[in-house]
């Protein structure tokens, strides 16, 4: 079955902000802030870290819930792991963010794990890449958009180079560095559009 994610604003094989909650076996639910890729038909896909709670919760369930939001609150509690029970539905076998504008829930299909030694990652921990089958997509917010890192960091480039000009040669090289990392990150994670005028951007600082 193919899904239309486009709905929720998401192309296929850009990644996406979310919050991904998981239920242990013993029936705790967990939140953490994840991206997420969406693959095209009813295929998505993670990859986390290993030690984390979620991570965790998925291998011993075989699934996880993708919840599309861009509440600061929700995605500032999930980061610190204090999400509260006040924030889930009351569904006892599955953990939904409640009133979340959008969520898909997703059939873990394929792990793949990557280690320091057979790819490159910082530090010692492995990776897991996650490949799942999309069981149900609810919109129940019309307005609802997955969160795509690369405009923040286009934003940020263009708040940056209102003062370029203005500023000293220290401050020039931290505005350079940061809209150089956010470039990196949009070369990722965005859409062709996004990557041509962050291209644009860079030249226009270039020139100062």
């Amino acid at each position: 079955m193919e899904y239309d994610l486009s709905k929720v604003g998401v192309e296929k094989d850009l990644q996406y902000e979310c919050i991904t909650t998981t239920i242990s076996k013993d029936g705790i639910k967990n939140a953490g802030a994840f991206a997420f890729v969406y693959l095209g038909e009813d295929k998505v896909h993670c990859h986390l870290f290993e030690g984390s709670k979620t991570l965790q919760n998925i291998l011993d369930t075989n699934e996880y819930v993708v919840n599309i939001t861009q509440d600061p609150l929700v995605f500032t509690y999930a980061t610190l792991n204090c999400l509260g029970d006040e924030y889930y539905t009351d569904d006892a076998d599955i953990a939904i963010i409640k009133d979340t504008p959008a969520y898909i829930i997703v059939d873990v299909e394929d792990i793949d794990i990557k280690t320091p030694e057979n790819f490159p990652i910082n530090g010692d921990s492995s990776i897991y890449f996650i490949t799942g089958k999309i069981r149900k997509f609810v919109i129940n917010d019309d307005g609802a958009r997955a969160f795509n890192r690369g405009m923040s960091g286009l934003i940020e480039g263009l708040v940056n180079f209102s003062r370029y000009k203005i500023v000293g040669e220290e401050q020039r090289k931290v505005y350079m560095d940061q809209l150089l990392e956010n470039q990196r990150i949009i070369n990722k994670v965005s859409d062709e559009k996004t990557k041509k005028v962050m291209d644009y951007l860079v030249e226009q600082y270039k020139k100062y």
